[in-house]
C-alpha cells in the first residue's frame, strides 16, 4: 500500500495545437476585466498579443496588459504588476509567456486581494490569505512547468536571493498549452528550456516525498524528452518534437508541484541570483552530476530513468543501469549545445562555500541523499 499524499493541479488543461482558442471558452465564466501578463515584446511580434486580446474580447472581457515582466521577475515587478491590477480593479489573470511571466502572474494572483509587498511573502512576514484572483497560464516555453505549479520564484536583487513563493492556491485555475506558441523559440533557448524540464523529471522521480502519480507523469515525459528535445531543437519547425516538449514540460510541473526537487535545483538558484546563468543551462550542468551524487541512495529509480530516456540497460545492474542514465543525460546536453562547465558563466570558486550555503531549503531537503555543504562544494567544483 501507498503512503498517503495529496495532489494539486490545473482545474483544467487544454493541450495540443490551436488549444489558445480555448481562452475564449474559459474566461467566459470569469468577471471582467483581465490582468494580462507578457514580458518584453516577443509575443506581441509573433502575433500572439494580438490573438489573445482578441480572445478575450471574444468572451466579452476588457484587458489591462502588464508587459516587461523580465528573466528572473524582481519583486519591484511583482509589486508594480499588483499595484496595476488593484488599482484597475482586476478579476483574474491571464499570464502568456515563459516560467518568469507565469511565475509573476501567479504571485500577483496570489497577493492582489491580501495587500502588501511580495518581499513580505518571501521573508516569511506574512502568508497568502484567500481568496485569490483566479489564474490562466499559457506558456510559450516548454521547460519551467510552471503552468501547473504552487509556487513562483522571485529574485530579491537588492540581497541576491531567489525564493519561492509558495502556497497551494498558486496553482493557476486553468493552463492552456499550445505547442504552436513554441514554434519560434530559438535553439539555445529550447535546449535549456528542455534541460529544465528533464531536471524536473528526474528530480521529483527520485525526491523523498515521490508518490505513485508523480511517478507515472515522470516517467512518461522522460520518455519525451528523450525522444524530442534534440529533435526540437535542432528543428524548430518540427511540430511533434515541439508537442513532444510541451508536454514534458507540463508534465514536470505537475509532478514537482507534488514531489518537490532536489540537489541540481537547490544549487542552480543561489548560481542564476549570482551570476544571471539561465535556470534551466545551470540545472543541465549539475543534473549529471547530481545524479551521480545520488546513486548510492537512488540507483533502482535512476536505472528506471535512464531507461524511460531511451538508453540501453538490458541485463545490467540497477547501479550500472543509473550510471548509464548518467552519461545520457550529460551526452544529450552536449549534444544540444549546453556549457559542460560553470566556469563558462564565471562563476568562481572563491564564492562556491557561499552557493552551497545560500542552497539550503526545500528542495535540498528532498534530496534522496543528504549533502553536508562541504559535498555541495565538492559537487560544484567538479563542474567548474
Amino acid at each position: 500500500m501507498s503512503a498517503p499524499f495529496d495532489f494539486a493541479s490545473p482545474r483544467y488543461i487544454a493541450f495540443g495545437a490551436g488549444s489558445l482558442s480555448r481562452l475564449a471558452e474559459i474566461a467566459g465564466p470569469l468577471p471582467s476585466p483581465a490582468l494580462l501578463v507578457v514580458g518584453g515584446g516577443s509575443l506581441e511580434r509573433s502575433g500572439a498579443l494580438k490573438a489573445i486580446l482578441g480572445l478575450l474580447k471574444k468572451a466579452g472581457k476588457d484587458a489591462v496588459v502588464f508587459p516587461g515582466v523580465e528573466p528572473d521577475p524582481s519583486i519591484r515587478t511583482v509589486d508594480r504588476g499588483t499595484a496595476l491590477c488593484r488599482q484597475s480593479g482586476c478579476c483574474f489573470i491571464v499570464g502568456a509567456g515563459g516560467g518568469s511571466v507565469l511565475d509573476t502572474a501567479k504571485a500577483i494572483s496570489g497577493l492582489a486581494v491580501g495587500g502588501g509587498s511580495v518581499r513580505e511573502y518571501l521573508d516569511g512576514e506574512k502568508e497568502i490569505v484567500l481568496p485569490v484572483l483566479p489564474c490562466i497560464a499559457v506558456p510559450t516555453t516548454a521547460g519551467t512547468g510552471a503552468e501547473a505549479t504552487r509556487n513562483a520564484v522571485i529574485t530579491n536583487r537588492e540581497k541576491g536571493y531567489k525564493r519561492s513563493l509558495r502556497h497551494r492556491f498558486l496553482v493557476p485555475e486553468a493552463a492552456i498549452v499550445d505547442p504552436d506558441l513554441t514554434l519560434g523559440l530559438p535553439p539555445a533557448l529550447t535546449a535549456a528550456c528542455g534541460m529544465d524540464a528533464l531536471a524536473q523529471l528526474i528530480e521529483p522521480f527520485v525526491a523523498r516525498q515521490a508518490n505513485p502519480v508523480t511517478d507515472a507523469l515522470c516517467l512518461r515525459g522522460m520518455e519525451a524528452v528523450g525522444r524530442f528535445l534534440a529533435r526540437a531543437v535542432q528543428d524548430g519547425s518540427d511540430r511533434e518534437a515541439r508537442a513532444g516538449m510541451s508536454l514534458a514540460s507540463l508534465l514536470s510541473g505537475m509532478a514537482l508541484a507534488n514531489a518537490g526537487l532536489g540537489l541540481a535545483h537547490a544549487l542552480s538558484h543561489p548560481l542564476g541570483a549570482r551570476y544571471g546563468i539561465p535556470h534551466g543551462a545551470a540545472c543541465a550542468i549539475l543534473l549529471p552530476r547530481v545524479m551521480e551524487f545520488n546513486l548510492p541512495a537512488a540507483a533502482e529509480r535512476l536505472a528506471r530513468a535512464a531507461e524511460a530516456l531511451g538508453a540501453a540497460t538490458a541485463g545490467m545492474s540497477a547501479r550500472n543501469a543509473a550510471r548509464r542514465g548518467v552519461e545520457r543525460v550529460a551526452a544529450l546536453a552536449k549534444e544540444i549545445g549546453i556549457p559542460a562547465n560553470l566556469s563558462a558563466f564565471g562563476v568562481k570558486g572563491s564564492d562556491l562555500a557561499s552557493v552551497a550555503r545560500e542552497s539550503k531549503g526545500a528542495s535540498r531537503s528532498g534530496n534522496p541523499r543528504v549533502a553536508s555543504d562541504e559535498e555541495c562544494v565538492a559537487l560544484l567544483r567538479s563542474v567548474l
